[in-house]
């Protein structure tokens, strides 16, 4: 099949790196992959893989870039003929429909979005939005049962959780090069992953941060990402006293090797679908505390970490501290982890699953026949 990959954005997030994942694993099997899509750190993930990349103009999210956004799209679609547009979230969704309604092929291409999660109170809103998508896969159950409860019929809709490629286990020599260069020396470690925006309520890991701090004040604490909320971040670090314990990495290409370098993963969001960080995080053996959202509460049900109330942060302090405490709970968790994503997350799952969803969607459409 000729499938065509689009996302908004090539940044080093979750969203964009099961983009690439998937590229290289249909890539694998023989099919035809295009990546359209503004360029960013990602795609270094694609490199030496062979594929079309179609550059789109990163114009951010006004009337008129939305607009420039699908003509360009289209102009992709009308050059490459997909038998399956694949977008990623809300918004992609909807221009990619427009988009490929424009390119004027025939039959159209369907439009296959992915849904990876938005705020609780713009669940109808998005069913509206993914009405326009042919299909919408859904990266947890939970979401999938919230977003067919919000007006999304559930006839086009169903689950295909992401999911990642194992990674060996962190090198002593590694370990000691991470600890040299974010001044560890060794302390028990709790790292936060993920852009510094209003979702991710990194204020709320600064108080909990000051609460472990108390207990253990040994502790170090790595926030790695950027994003517009890096200022103020730093102001509430400042404030809280523990500028000396908490380490600002900026974004990294190597922030899988500091999940696991950590002895806690932490996420403090308002909302989140299914983390790519947590996943690696799991499959690298170090438990994850998080606020109870969901997929994290989905995802963290089997005993790989914990899930804590919604709070100004302190709860959620208190029970990193414990975890930190108790080696023999984080012991279990690692091991419960590294078993969930062998078991449930393979990435030859995920893409077997996508490969199945673009037959039916192309083979209805009438693009595309499955060879006998």
């Amino acid at each position: 099949m000729k499938i065509l990959l689009t996302t908004p954005s090539m940044e080093v997030g979750g969203a964009e790196r099961v983009v690439t994942l998937l590229a290289e694993g249909l890539v694998a099997r023989g099919h035809s992959v295009a990546l359209a899509a503004p360029h960013g750190p990602r795609d270094k993930d694609l490199e030496g893989i062979p594929h079309s990349r179609m550059l789109l103009a990163d114009r951010g999210r006004t009337p008129g870039g939305t607009m420039s956004s699908t003509v360009h799209l289209a102009s992709a679609i009308h050059r490459f003929i997909p038998d399956v547009v694949h977008a990623q979230n809300v918004k992609s969704a909807v221009t990619s429909r427009a988009a490929a309604t424009l390119a004027g092929r025939w039959p159209r291409p369907r439009v296959l979005a992915t849904f990876h999660g938005v705020l609780p109170a713009e669940y109808r809103r998005a069913a509206r939005l993914l009405r326009t998508a042919d299909h919408v896969a859904c990266v947890s159950s939970d979401l999938l049962t919230r977003i067919v409860a919000a007006g999304l019929p559930a006839g086009r809709a169903s689950l295909i959780r992401n999911a990642i490629d194992l990674a060996p286990p962190l090198s002593e020599e590694r370990r000691a090069s991470i600890d040299r260069e974010l001044e560890l020396a060794g302390a028990p470690t709790v790292a936060i992953v993920g852009r510094l925006v209003p979702q991710k309520a990194h204020e709320r890991f600064v108080v909990a941060a000051g609460v472990v701090a108390k207990s253990i004040p040994e502790a170090r604490f790595l926030i790695v990402g950027e994003g517009p909320r890096r200022e103020r971040i730093e102001r509430l670090v400042q404030a809280a006293g523990l500028a000396d314990r908490v380490h600002f990495t900026g974004r990294r290409s190597d922030a899988r090797e500091i999940i696991a370098r950590a002895q806690v993963l932490v996420f403090s969001s308002e909302w989140e679908g299914l983390s790519i960080a947590a996943l690696e995080a799991l499959a690298t053996g170090t438990p994850v505390v998080s606020t109870d959202v969901q997929g994290m509460r989905e995802l963290l049900a089997s005993g790989a970490g914990a899930i804590v109330p919604m709070d100004d942060g302190s709860g959620l302090g208190r029970r990193i501290a414990a975890l930190l405490a108790d080696q023999r709970e984080q012991a279990t968790m690692s091991r419960a982890g590294r078993e969930l994503v062998e078991r449930d997350f393979s990435l030859n799952g995920m893409v077997e699953s996508y490969e199945r969803l673009y037959a039916t969607l192309a083979g209805a459409s009438g693009r595309w026949h499955a060879r006998a």
